[in-house]
């Protein structure tokens, strides 16, 4: 008999296979991270990896084409990585540090303040 992995349908894929490759080679082995400027913070890997976090504030509610320019500049400049804060503050998770600025500003130019990183009010 072979050997075969059950495929259904019932619940949802893993989370794993949608993560970055960076934090899959890192996962669980973070060494520190540091907020390098306003609504921007790294994560270092004990490797000396690094990951990038730009944080931009969003509506609470979304619009479908609000949702669609935020998945635009994750393809553009994260490799399509982007998440939700339970704040519903938007997170583009980004592997080379020269897409941050230009990011930062697509999202000025779009309407969208980035910050809210450390001691700070939230959106």
């Amino acid at each position: 008999m072979t050997e075969f992995e059950r495929q259904t349908d019932i619940g949802p894929p893993h989370y794993e296979q949608f993560l970055p490759q960076v934090i899959k080679d890192n996962y669980g082995k973070w060494d520190y991270h540091e907020i390098i400027k306003p609504g921007v913070m790294v994560h270092v890997g004990e490797s000396g990896d690094k990951l990038f976090t730009v944080r931009a504030a969003s509506p609470r509610l979304l619009a479908i084409t609000t949702i669609r320019e935020f998945c635009d500049l994750a393809d553009k400049y994260t490799g399509g990585h982007l998440r939700w804060t339970s704040r519903n503050n938007v997170e583009f998770l980004v592997s080379d540090e020269a897409n941050i600025d230009p990011l930062i500003k697509d999202l000025h130019e779009l309407g969208f303040p980035v910050g809210g990183l450390g001691a700070k009010l939230s959106n």
